[in-house]
């Protein structure tokens, strides 16, 4: 058989051969070879020969794992729709997505209905990893962190809202408040009430920020309490840890958490960390571990300014993480199955399986000593850090990028 023969004859376009898979969803840790064929994975096996693949890629080394394409929960990438000064600068989705080590991002409320259209013509065209859009409840774009998003009650239209998921079916998977500003501090209850009734109306879930900045924002626990037991199964709280006014701590020393958090937990409620530039106290992630509270995801919350300090990119995050106390099994299946299942797509995202897309990271994990920054500018250190190796989404094979600091993708040594 010749070469020509044997490239149109051979089962697999893409061979991942020789990496230790780690798929916690599916309880798989060990070695497996996994055969890539139009874009699908076609088989699992503990060696599949070499001659059998157009292309190989050899994985060696003891802490490189070959794991489900990792999924970003919490994102901002309407590249290009959103400017500094007029809104949140938005990163490009490539960049913190399949150059990064990730697959699939979710757009948390980048844009509102009057700009949702950038989506479909400019933005997910062009992207390689898969995006997927939460449309702010407000009317216009994300302003800039620490401003309000909806600046007055009328800004959340439930008509232009109904108008514009007509007109971008299957487009819209969700809706983004920012629990922050004058109107949620003055009436957040009512603006909970209104996007909750929205939400329900279009069977879509709700992702609420909640932490806000001012010192003297007294209701702020009152308003995340009835925030909580507003919430119905799907919907996602995000900044779980975040250290600013109306977070799920009870008290200011942080002992106890608040009552509603369980019970919307055992609803169904998703708990979501996205750390951001602005919303991740170390402290408070290790309170709440420590009183038995564990993000069900993790996410960056990233913007093109977090990209460049404090945030970086999802692997960081999950550093800091592991810092607190967090194992790189915990943060693999926080960022694949289950952030899988709080896109209500775990049928499709979230697993190594035969029939389904190639989309899987392989990642070093890199022991050293780490220093990380939060938002409260509280430095502190860890042990482990991971960086991105290759990605493949849908069979296609990316390249990580430089990285986010100078000299690349590992964090700052402590």
């Amino acid at each position: 058989m010749t070469a020509v023969e044997r490239r149109y004859t051979v089962p697999y376009d893409l061979l991942v051969k020789g990496g230790h898979v780690l798929d916690p969803g599916q309880n798989i840790d060990g070695k497996l070879d996994i055969g890539i064929s139009g874009g699908r994975i076609t088989a699992m096996q503990p060696d599949i020969p070499a001659t059998e693949a157009r292309r190989i890629i050899e994985v060696r080394g003891s802490q490189r794992y070959v794991v489900p394409g990792l999924i970003d929960l919490h994102t901002h990438v309407a590249y290009g729709a959103t400017t500094l000064g007029v809104g949140m600068e938005c990163c490009d989705p490539d960049i913190v997505g399949v150059h990064a080590g990730v697959t699939t991002v979710l757009d948390c409320g980048s844009v509102g209905v009057a700009n949702i259209g950038v989506f479909p013509v400019h933005i997910l065209p062009h992207a390689r990893t898969r995006v997927i859009p939460f449309v702010n409840v407000g009317c216009y774009a994300h302003t800039m962190p620490g401003v309000a998003d909806v600046a007055k009650m009328e800004d959340v239209d439930p008509q232009a809202i109904a108008a514009c998921i007509e007109a971008n079916p299957g487009l819209i998977r969700g809706f983004k408040l920012r629990l922050v500003g004058p109107v949620a501090q003055e009436q957040g209850e009512e603006l909970v009430r209104r996007c909750k009734a929205i939400a329900r109306e279009h069977h879509l879930p709700l992702m609420v920020h909640i932490g806000d900045r001012p010192a003297d924002y007294r209701r702020a626990a009152e308003v995340t309490r009835f925030l909580l037991k507003s919430f119905e199964p799907g919907d996602i709280l995000t900044h779980l840890a975040t250290p600013h006014a109306g977070g799920v701590m009870l008290d200011e020393a942080r002992t106890r958490l608040l009552p509603e958090l369980q019970e919307a937990r055992d609803s169904g409620v998703v708990l979501d960390p996205a750390l951001g530039a602005g919303n991740f106290g170390y402290e408070v992630a290790q309170r709440q571990a420590g009183l038995g509270l564990h993000p069900d995801t993790i996410s960056s919350d990233l913007t093109a300014g977090g990209r460049m300090r404090v945030v970086y990119s999802l692997m960081e995050c999950m550093a800091r993480f592991m810092a607190v106390g967090y194992t790189v099994a915990d943060m693999i299946r926080m960022a694949t199955v289950n952030a899988a299942k709080a896109l209500r797509m775990e049928h499709e995202l979230g697993a190594l399986a035969v029939g389904r897309e190639a989309d899987i990271t392989i990642l070093d994990v890199v022991q050293g000593r780490w220093k990380f920054i939060d938002t409260v500018q509280q430095i502190f250190t860890g042990e482990t850090a991971l960086v991105p190796v290759q990605t493949i989404r849908a069979g296609e094979v990316f390249a990580p990028e430089w990285g986010p600091h100078p000299w690349g993708w590992l964090p700052e040594e402590a």
